[in-house]
């Protein structure tokens, strides 16, 4: 598995101009680093003929311990593998390593490759090389000298505000834990797993892999496990590294700059000042490249001047500062590429690296390049296309990781490593399924709907009336049409003027409600300033049979705003509205007269009961609007929707809804931009259309079902365990439990299988229930019945069933369970369903707890004898296995 990395380059050509002596400046450009962080530059500027420029960056804080910066990397992976990560470096210092930096990070990778895979393996030393982590480290320190740690202590407990580093004083801590307030949890804090959330919370401040530490930790190990506290380790290092820790993330640009600005004649200038002190003969540097020329000049006087030309010759090849004419510079980039594809494959990114890092010293040489004629017209053919594909210029570059176009202005190391990370993730994920090779490319394409994104509701509703139509009305005329328009490169913050419904706005609002004004009139502010955004509006009134306008303002509004759309357009009739709302005082809202008014005022000849009254003939939309409203559930109104989005409450203040809104077009336009880039949205399509079926657009917004926060389980793993070998079962990770779980599995379904059946694997069921809870107890009986009777109505929907026992697994508490488990394993699906949904009812239920025999709830054509036996069947591993699973 790998994650494919391009840069694009789009090589320019220095224009011709006058003739003037050119020399390499170096310029320095660094990003503010902000937080914690202090700068300290160390500019080593050695003698004058060594041209050398060094820079450093160090932190205010001591260097922190590769280990723990290892193990927060993991902690971002998985919590079981920081755990296992802790488990494996408990006696790290004492470990066979010889006390070098070296070795120590050696071990650290060695102890790190148990939990990861080969390239999550290189991704750590990538972000130890960056010392991503230490920052996080430190901040576990921070809030260790906030405690601060007790005298004499390399590793103390905190109970409850109670400080000790003594354990047998641990015990009456958490005894009287209760009495006092428990402390604060921040989010980076690691919890042990399976540590009971109720119980007294013990945080341990040690650094891993000391002595202390181990012996603390077995002893917190074993409290978590009986349930007795809730163990948290934070980070301390109580005697820390007294070195700094040199930052990475900044860089050098390497410039060519003109230093004169008066013209010369090249012929009569017979070498640079800047090299006279280098070339003369007078130079007090006696070697150049390993030539001593003093001795040779002693040794061969006679050779004088071809001395002179070879000495000449080796400083020019060697000078970093050495002068560049004009003409020289014309093929630059294109020799450069030439130099770095001549290369072999294997160095060839080597060589691209020495010579961007390098390249004043190398420019003299790379001068001399014959670039072939096939290259340059494959350099020429590839700057028209990424012109034309991306508005890509000669001179700029790109950065594509896996198709993922990245801002090279916005974006830093860290960041590209937080891209690389989920890439990666991502890519062996598809890998462990089994998609490789074109199969993978073609998944990555796929736009998949991330789990925390806004949910849209469908806004092609022919109930909203649209004030105006960027794609056809008039006043847009002159915007470019092309959705290749968004793939050009502007100012940032500029927002782009295209004739395509990209962004749209809806209004869902009762009119006489008193915050109606303003929201329009933010909407009039876009329409009047030409932001590119369609605004539509939805009015939800009384939707009752018969509703007098002449008595209810909403409804006047609506039928007035009916009426003028009819006779002129929706933009005039929305300028209409407007008008009514401007004879609303502050703080007032809509009444009937402010409509009538107007009315009158624009059409005096028309009978305003006419429009207004019972029997009006524009009172299209009322009803429709008030059902739209109530079929997207998107909440009390009113409502503002950005391409379906609803946004949030605290949004909807005039001047926050400005801003937002701003905003969101910039947001979604870099979501546009990468649709047109993958070809998935044309100049032929409509882009409405295309909005409109994501994956995030749903008919009803359910905030019970769409916004709450979601666990995934992990099934990529493959192996071969089963639950019933409980004592192989417990020593699995989480991922492997998984896959024991999913292979043991037997599922119900409405026309399916049981183990008895022949499973017919055409027939795909996209939905899988996995219903977790104990069936010994009427909550857990009551859900799993709850599922088998949704799935009556649905031939898509698999059932399978984990048992999560509240309390030890015996004989007389899992009867229910035990009976559901037998009935699965002998039994054919359509039987062993009508079973256990009898045994589901609780007068049964309670009939089993009074000693009912568990055959009286036998049903028709069932195997009895065979189910008997699996039913009294001592063995008992699957539900301690699903108990374990679960916990």
């Amino acid at each position: 598995v790998s994650v494919h990395v391009v840069a694009l380059l789009v090589l320019g050509s220095f224009p011709e101009g006058s003739r003037r002596s050119l020399t390499q400046q170096c310029f320095f450009k660094m990003g503010t680093l902000t937080a914690l962080i202090g700068i300290w530059m160390t500019f080593s500027l050695v003698e004058a003929h060594s041209k050398a420029v060094t820079t450093s960056l160090t932190t205010k804080w001591f260097s922190t311990p590769l280990l723990l910066e290892a193990s927060e990397f993991l902690a971002e992976e998985d919590n079981e593998k920081f755990w296992n990560f802790v488990e494996t470096c408990q006696n790290f210092q004492s470990s066979n390593h010889d006390g070098t930096d070296y070795s120590s990070y050696s071990a650290v990778l060695q102890a790190a490759s148990q939990n990861l895979s080969p390239l999550q393996q290189n991704l750590l030393k990538f972000a130890l090389s960056l010392r991503s982590y230490s920052a996080t480290v430190q901040a576990f320190q921070q809030i260790a000298a906030d405690e601060p740690a007790p005298e004499q202590c390399n590793a103390f407990f905190v109970v409850h505000g109670e400080k000790t580093c003594e354990a047998d004083r641990l015990g009456t801590l958490i005894q009287t834990a209760s009495k006092r307030p428990k402390p604060f949890m921040f989010k980076g804090d690691h919890k042990y797993p399976g540590s009971n959330s109720e119980s007294p919370i013990v945080i341990m401040y040690a650094e891993i892999g000391s002595k202390q530490f181990s012996e603390f930790h077995r002893l917190l190990v074993s409290k978590a496990i009986a349930g007795e506290i809730n163990y948290i380790l934070r980070h301390y290092v109580a005697n820390p590294n007294k070195e700094k820790v040199y930052l990475s993330g900044y860089g050098v640009e390497l410039a060519i700059k003109s230093t004169e600005y008066k013209a010369k004649d090249d012929t009569q200038v017979k070498g640079s000042d800047i090299n006279s002190t280098v070339i003369g003969d007078s130079d007090p540097i006696d070697e150049v490249q390993g030539f001593l020329f003093g001795k040779l000049r002693q040794s061969h006087p006679h050779l004088e001047e071809e001395l002179k030309e070879l000495r000449k010759h080796l400083v020019e090849s060697t000078n970093e500062m050495a002068p560049l004419k004009v003409w020289q510079l014309q093929d630059l980039s294109f020799q450069t590429a030439a130099r770095i594809l001549a290369a072999p494959t294997v160095d060839a990114l080597t060589v691209m690296k020495d010579l961007g890092q390098n390249f004043p010293t190398k420019a003299r040489a790379i001068t001399k390049t014959v670039v072939p004629s096939e290259l340059r017209s494959e350099i020429e053919e590839n700057q028209k296309y990424f012109k034309g594909t991306l508005g890509l210029q000669l001179g700029d570059s790109a950065l594509f990781i896996n198709g993922l176009h990245i801002d090279l202005d916005t974006q830093d190391i860290f960041s590209l490593f937080d891209v690389l990370r989920n890439e990666a993730r991502v890519m062996e994920g598809l890998h462990s399924l089994g998609i490789v090779g074109r199969s993978m490319h073609n998944v990555l394409k796929l736009n998949i709907q991330p789990s925390d994104s806004d949910y849209a509701v469908d806004i092609r509703s022919s109930t909203i009336s649209w004030i105006n139509n960027l794609e056809i009305d008039s006043k847009y005329n002159s915007w470019p049409s092309s959705v290749q328009e968004l793939l050009r490169p502007t100012f940032p913050g500029v927002i782009r003027q295209i004739r395509k419904n990209f962004h749209n706005f809806v209004l869902l609002l009762n009119p006489s409600h008193e915050s109606s004004a303003e929201l329009l009139g933010v909407a009039e502010m876009f329409l009047s300033n030409h932001i590119p955004l369609r605004v539509g509006l939805v009015f939800v009134v009384d939707n009752a049979e018969d509703v007098d306008g002449l008595q209810d303002a909403g409804v006047a509004l609506l039928r007035a705003y009916n009426y003028v759309a009819q006779e002129v357009d929706t933009n005039y009739a929305f300028q209409t509205i407007i008008s009514m709302y401007n004879k609303v005082n502050a703080g007032e809202k809509l009444k009937v007269e402010h409509v009538i008014s107007v009315l009158e005022k624009q059409y005096p000849y028309v009978e305003v009961n006419s429009i207004l009254g019972i029997d009006s003939a524009y009172d299209q939309n009322r009803k429709e609007g008030y059902s739209y409203y109530e079929q997207t559930g998107v909440g009390p109104l009113p409502i503002v929707l950005f391409n379906g989005m609803p946004l949030q409450k605290e949004q909807l203040d005039p001047d926050e809804l400005e801003t937002v809104t701003m905003h969101k077009i910039l947001e979604t336009t870099s979501y546009f931009q990468r649709a047109v880039y993958l070809g998935e949205l044309s100049n032929d399509q409509d882009v409405v259309e295309y909005i409109m079926t994501q994956p995030n657009v749903v008919p009803r917004i359910n905030s019970r079902i769409l916004m709450s926060d979601r666990e995934y389980l992990d099934l990529t793993a493959n192996n071969n365990f089963y639950v019933e070998d409980y004592a192989r079962f417990s020593t699995l990770d989480s991922k492997d439990k998984t896959a024991a779980i999913a292979n043991s599995m037997t599922y119900l379904t409405k026309k399916g299988m049981s183990s008895k059946e022949i499973y017919d694997d055409t027939f795909v069921r996209p939905v899988t229930f996995w219903i977790v809870g104990d069936f010994d107890k009427p909550s857990g009986r009551q859900l799993l019945y709850d599922a088998i009777k949704h799935q009556k109505s649905s031939n898509f929907i698999r059932i399978g069933m984990i048992n999560n026992p509240s309390e030890d697994p015996a004989a007389e508490n899992t009867i229910i369970a035990r009976a559901i488990w037998a009935a699965l394993q002998t039994q054919t699906s359509n039987n062993a369903k009508n079973f256990i949904t009898k045994l589901l009812k609780e007068e049964n239920a309670k009939m089993l707890e009074a000693g009912t025999d568990i055959t009286e709830f036998a049903v028709g054509g069932m195997e009895i004898n065979t189910f008997k036996m699996a039913f009294e069947a001592p063995e008992v591993g699957f539900i301690l296995s699903h108990a374990v699973y679960c916990r």
